[in-house]
């Protein structure tokens, strides 16, 4: 996957059909941001260039990474979050999923295995970024971790650090506090 990311390529996606289901005006604005700036035109191509695919969101917060993560109808989208009430966009496309629980509890494991990409987008303090990543090398899950905001913060630089994988920082297509790709094989 790596080799085919590029801004270029990236900007093309166009979400702006999409984006007029979010209610909030701020929010539609990161949704329509620039690669290096937002990381959602990002998270567009990615599914533009998947068929037929689980794509698991972790940290739904208002719906915007999983709209755009849906934008490939062909593949399905299950967005979780321990936090409900939050989601604010309209007309909810129908290969969306959004699931109140957490997804590490070993309820979802044969769900976080039949996927081969995963944003984990969550409460960047680096613990439960620790926890999830500790998770799916246990269950040995195979495929591409996108991970939000890593240099947001010390913890979350920390924690970046810490991952032995092979990973990128593809901050510039990604989102400007720092967008990371682990590839699991």
């Amino acid at each position: 996957m790596i080799q085919t990311l590029n801004k270029e390529s990236i900007n093309k996606i166009e979400l702006g059909q999409l984006s007029k289901e979010i209610n909030e005006p701020e929010f539609k604005n990161y949704f329509l941001g620039e690669p290096g700036e937002e990381h959602y035109k990002l998270l567009g191509y990615i599914s533009s260039n998947t068929n037929d695919s689980i794509l698991l969101d972790i940290g739904t917060y208002k719906g915007c990474s999983a709209l755009a993560l849906s934008i490939n109808l062909t593949n399905t989208v299950k967005s979780f979050d321990v936090r409900s009430g939050l989601v604010n966009i309209n007309n909810v496309p129908s290969n969306i999923e959004f699931i109140l629980d957490d997804i590490t509890n070993g309820n979802y494991k044969e769900l976080i295995l039949s996927s081969n990409f995963i944003i984990l987008d969550t409460d960047h303090d680096g613990s439960f970024e620790q926890v999830f990543y500790s998770y799916i090398k246990s269950i040995n899950w195979k495929g591409s971790l996108l991970i939000d905001d890593i240099k947001l913060n010390d913890p979350m630089s920390v924690f970046w650090d810490t991952i032995i994988e092979e990973k990128y920082d593809i901050s510039h297509i990604g989102h400007h506090s720092g967008t990371g790709l682990v590839i699991f094989k």
